[in-house]
């Protein structure tokens, strides 16, 4: 039997730096968004005793805006927060 020879390249065999493209890409450094964007606030996990048709209600809710529970239970509370100070 006879040996064949490879008819393919060995990808390894050179460096593809100088012909490396990365367009596709998005630059994330150069976004005018980016001034826009509020700052990222720090969150911490609690965990609480919550009545079960509260739960449930969340989820619901949470569930036909398509969002997370701690997402909503957040946007509530907020807002709890706010009409409290705003009767003080």
């Amino acid at each position: 039997m006879s040996k064949k020879t490879s008819l393919g390249h060995n990808p390894l065999a050179y460096s593809l730096k100088s012909h490396a493209s990365f367009d596709f890409i998005r630059s994330i450094q150069n976004d005018s968004n980016s001034s826009v964007a509020e700052p990222e606030v720090k969150k911490m996990v609690a965990s609480y005793y919550l009545e079960e048709p509260v739960i449930r209600q969340i989820r619901t809710i949470a569930k036909e805006e398509k969002e997370s529970f701690s997402a909503i239970a957040n946007s509530f509370l907020k807002q709890a927060l706010k009409n409290k100070r705003e009767l003080e």
